[in-house]
């Protein structure tokens, strides 16, 4: 077996067939766009073919804030020993560090990131990027000019570019591809421009299936619908930073709670009366929901951008909560575009909306309180469900999810949990995810275990049995923290072993044979066209692995030219040469 064959399947382990496919796409270059559906996994996708492409580091993650921590959390999920930075509020390493480091878009111009020698960048979500006259395009090319020709660039984005081509110029440019380099030639050529009265009129698309072509090799787009090996239903959980204050007043009603029903708690308690028993449980439990409540409306600064991402990829979305206000903040913030289904809406109109989503390409947001919008609704036109915030009953969520995952639907759904970093909600998500993942794994017609319909608070009270016995007074929100995190581990270990979604899927083999064609090293290829202009003379072209450049002056002035195109389209439909080409 080859050396490369061995790396491509060490390397292909536990991924889906499109991910290896990814993988060796962008290995193949060291500047490229990603382009796939929500859900596809893209980041992993990156993190790995970065890794293997450039092993010595440090690389530079450019997101939006919402999704820092997933960053880095999926970095140290595919790569156990990284060592990873997240900036702002914590400040850019030194220089001579080595690891990941991950930063926001909003804060590029606060940080001197031009002082490290990055042997990789990645723009998530580059869309953010596609006004080129913006700041965070600018700082973000001031990044790609700093960085030696050897460093490698991806840009990842969602959004099918190609339906308002100037949206992809931009992207060209990060990529310093032979395409962005002169924005009128590329807009005259695919956005069909003309010259208005303030200048040029890039709005429209011109030459699209030849754009296709010519994007080949530099941008890879798959759809859900393309892609055949996915799960009906994808998991994923997003953790968010949330206000101090408000993570605070969690810890210390947590802390209540988990004071009471701890082993010493429970024998303080014994000699209370039911009624007594009552009211001190009716007022924890107030607090708790009242905190919940805060968490809830807090995460919602996160979910909104995360929303609107979607939207601009042309997804519609349900966005479930638990709570009243946060779905009313989401319909407002969202206008015409959303309708809201709440325990305040009559069951008669609550079809109505649900029927206006299904059918009406304006509405594309519904956002429920998740037991008002969560049972007996047809919602299928969604691909994305996402919780702002967990329901401590976990039947309640599978019931939601299954509003857009049921009959009529032919696509993969995308389910994304809003996860209060360093709150509550890490206990919650380690019972729902475990739990989804067993009811998941179970063959039709099984029996759930006998204990499977336990809520959030009955695995607490179950857990707390089995750990240390809590110190008496006060606890800090590390504390909190901490001993949450335990209980988590504590709950698990109770559970059935599953075996993993990862562990259980196998690479296919001509996924991993093309990955090794790639790992084995670029093709090069030399080619010359007679000029049509200069009897006598000639042009070369080289390519190398998907790239062609030609040493016309039209070319060097463009970034493309009709020798270009012409062999570019010949290779990527695997037909005979042109007349005047001939292979050096």
């Amino acid at each position: 077996m080859s050396t490369a064959q061995q790396q491509a399947e060490s390397l292909a382990a536990g991924l889906y067939a499109h991910q290896v496919e990814g993988i060796a796409f962008l290995l193949g270059r060291q500047r490229a766009i990603l382009a796939d559906d929500m859900g596809l996994g893209k980041t992993r996708q990156s993190v790995l073919a970065m890794r293997q492409a450039r092993p010595e580091g440090p690389y530079l993650v450019v997101c939006p804030a919402a999704v820092k921590i997933n960053w880095a959390r999926e970095i140290e999920l595919v790569l156990p020993t990284a060592e990873v930075s997240i900036v702002g509020p914590a400040p850019t390493p030194e220089p001579g560090y080595t690891g990941w480091v991950v930063i926001n878009y909003d804060i590029l111009a606060k940080h001197p990131l031009a002082e490290h020698a990055w042997s990789g960048l990645v723009f998530d979500e580059a869309h953010y990027l596609k006004n080129y006259r913006s700041q965070r395009h600018r700082l973000s090319m001031d990044l790609v000019k700093a960085v030696d020709d050897e460093a490698v660039i991806h840009l990842l984005t969602g959004t099918p570019l190609t339906s308002r081509p100037r949206d992809l110029f931009p992207l060209l440019q990060l990529a310093r591809h032979a395409l962005g380099r002169s924005f009128v030639s590329f807009a005259k050529r695919y956005c069909d421009a003309y010259k208005g009265e303030y200048g040029w009129v890039a709005d429209g698309a011109s030459n699209i299936e030849e754009l296709t072509v010519q994007l080949h090799g530099i941008m890879l787009r798959r759809t859900k619908a393309e892609v055949l090996d996915l799960p009906p239903k994808i998991r994923s959980w997003l953790d968010v930073e949330v206000a101090s204050r408000v993570a605070r007043e969690m810890s210390e009603a947590v802390t209540e709670l988990l004071q009471t029903i701890s082993r010493r708690g429970q024998a303080q308690l014994a000699g209370e009366t039911e009624a007594e028993r009552r009211s001190r449980q009716g007022w924890i439990m107030g607090q708790l929901t009242t905190a919940r409540n805060r968490l809830a409306i807090a995460k919602v600064r996160s979910t909104i951008p995360f929303v609107e991402n979607a939207l601009e990829q042309g997804e519609k979305v349900l966005v479930f909560s638990c709570f009243l206000a946060p779905v009313n903040t989401l319909r407002k913030h969202f206008g015409q575009k959303a309708v809201a289904i709440t325990g305040e809406v009559p069951a008669s109109e609550r079809q109505q909306r649900a029927d206006r989503f299904q059918e009406d390409d304006s509405v594309q947001v519904l956002a429920a309180q998740i037991t008002a919008g969560g049972i007996g609704l047809n919602l299928t036109a969604a691909r994305q469900v996402v919780f702002n915030d967990l329901d401590w009953v976990p039947v309640n969520h599978w019931q939601a999810e299954d509003r857009a995952y049921r009959i009529g639907q032919n696509q993969a759904v995308n389910v994304t949990y809003m996860v209060g970093s360093n709150t509550i909600d890490e206990f919650v998500k380690t019972v729902l995810e475990t739990k989804s993942t067993l009811i998941d794994q179970l063959v039709e017609g099984s029996a759930l275990p006998e204990d499977f319909q336990r809520d959030v608070m009955d695995e607490l009270r179950r857990v707390m049995e089995v750990l240390p016995e809590l110190t008496t007074g006060a606890m800090d929100e590390q504390q909190v923290a901490e001993l949450l995190r335990d209980a988590g581990t504590a709950f698990v270990a109770t559970q059935p072993i599953v075996e993993s979604e990862a562990k259980s899927r196998l690479p296919s083999t001509e996924a991993v044979r093309v990955l090794a064609r790639v790992l084995a090293g670029p093709k090069r290829a030399l080619y010359r066209v007679d000029s049509s202009s200069k009897p006598g003379a000639f042009y070369e072209l080289e390519v190398e692995g998907n790239d062609i450049s030609c040493n016309c002056k039209g070319f060097s002035y463009r970034g493309i030219c009709q020798h270009a195109r012409a062999l570019k389209e010949t290779l990527v439909k695997g037909e005979g040469l042109p007349e005047g080409f001939a292979e050096v």
